[in-house]
């Protein structure tokens, strides 16, 4: 700090025109504080300086001990703060509106429980007021679901249910969010989603639908888009040893599992021996469900690709694209459609610092194959002297590795071959949070 110091004031003085005349101390005061940001801290001191401590939501997408959202419309943010305190219902979220003498407590959202789960924010009716949807962690793993209406900050609770999982967002393309619950049934470990949907007049109305039978907890749960536009709901669980995704869909007041086949009770086409997940792979807000697909084997080891399936809102799938992970070497290379079932797969690592992929044509069984590219992942202190050897092409590099590619037939000897551009294009890197197999 003491070299960075006179680096600042000469950046000051010589790029922005600060005077020599000016006070050093003003260059380096703290930003003063705003009049509304005083008067809530002192809102807030209020209730801490009664007994109570921040308890901030543990989960979701909003954690911050306060937040700032214009709740009634007016274009003017109201604060919310989290906190506990000792006694019956425990759990408090104060909401403090401006007014000419400062920020003032409008009102309190109170619950039972541990802590403050989550907290999300929409207008579902379409009347200038967003509803709170708040999740109230009650301990073993139960967790409690409350859906608040505030119009005139008047705090009732409009809907309610246990949870697993929820979402809030706009399923039917109405313009107005619906809150969806997943939830595990009392006795039989079935599993479920409600629907919780606030008309324009203010009335709450639910409907509900099952999930897969056999799911034994629900891993991933999201909103998206189907290839014909259409909202829907994604959820994923584990089940008999690998995954099922279900896909719901909510029109004309009917909340339908478009994937669930009747006889089974269980989305059969997206189910796998897998770990991998639905993903939005090319980010146009579509999630497609990975389904893996043997190739034809050289040896013992059998390799896979992954058939990336989207839906249609009346559940009828389409391949939208096949893909190679690499999940040892964190790459995947989409494949050209024309394929199909004719390439196979080996992997050939044998020199330090680098790890190979061979992709091949199959002739058949009992047939040599024909190699046509092979892409490395080449690690090491050396890796730049490997990776411009013996006609390399670069395809990608990070800070530890450079990915690179060697075409091994010509267009003219295969038609379906692959050229530099269409490889660039379509290796992606696999990134952690969804690298499952």
């Amino acid at each position: 700090m003491k070299r960075l110091i006179p680096i600042l004031v000469i950046l000051c003085l010589t790029l922005t025109g600060c005077s020599r005349e000016g006070s050093i101390d003003e260059l380096f005061s703290l930003p003063q504080l705003t009049d509304e940001y005083l008067d809530l801290q002192h809102a807030i001191d209020g209730v801490l300086n009664a007994g109570a401590v921040h308890s901030a939501p543990t989960g979701g997408t909003h954690r911050q001990s306060v937040q700032l959202f214009d709740i009634n419309g007016d274009g003017v943010s109201e604060a919310l703060a989290f906190f506990s305190v000792n006694g019956e219902r425990p759990l408090k979220i104060c909401i403090f509106t401006q007014t000419e003498n400062g920020y003032e407590k409008a009102a309190v959202i109170e619950g039972d429980g541990l802590n403050i789960e989550s907290i999300d924010y929409a207008d579902m009716d379409g009347d200038g007021w967003r509803e709170i949807v708040v999740g109230w962690g009650m301990g073993s793993g139960l967790k409690m679901l409350n859906l608040y209406s505030l119009k005139g900050f008047q705090v009732s609770s409009i809907g309610a249910a246990d949870y697993e999982r929820y979402v809030v967002a706009d399923l039917d393309g109405d313009g107005h969010s619906e809150l969806m619950a997943a939830r595990q049934g009392d006795d039989d470990g079935s599993r479920s989603v409600t629907l919780f949907d606030v008309t324009s007049d203010g009335e709450t109305t639910t409907a509900q639908t099952r999930l897969s039978e056999g799911m034994e907890g629900i891993t991933k749960m999201s909103s998206g888009i189907l290839q014909d536009s259409s909202g829907a709901l994604f959820v994923e669980g584990s089940c008999q040893g690998g995954l099922v995704t279900d896909i719901l869909t909510w029109k004309n007041g009917e909340l339908k599992n478009i994937t669930l086949d009747a006889e089974t009770g269980r989305s059969d086409a997206t189910w796998r021996n897998s770990t991998a997940t639905y993903l939005d792979l090319g980010g146009s807000g579509r999630p497609l469900i990975p389904i893996p697909r043997a190739l034809n084997a050289q040896g013992e080891t059998v390799y896979r690709v992954l058939d990336w399936y989207g839906y249609s809102s009346k559940g009828r799938r389409t391949i939208v694209m096949t893909t190679y992970h690499n999940y040892s070497d964190s790459w995947y290379l989409t494949l050209p459609d024309s394929w199909g079932d004719t390439i196979t797969v080996r992997r050939e690592d044998t020199d330090t610092g680098e790890r190979a992929v061979v992709f091949s044509l199959w002739n058949g069984e009992g047939k040599d194959v024909t190699d046509f590219l092979i892409i490395y992942a080449v690690t090491g202190e050396n890796r730049s002297e490997l990776a411009g050897r013996d006609g390399r092409l670069t395809l990608l590099s990070s800070s530890e590795t450079i990915y690179v590619c060697k075409l091994l037939l010509a267009r003219s000897e295969w038609d379906k071959m692959p050229d530099l551009s269409y490889l660039r294009e379509n290796f992606h890197l696999i990134y952690a949070e969804w690298s499952t197999q």
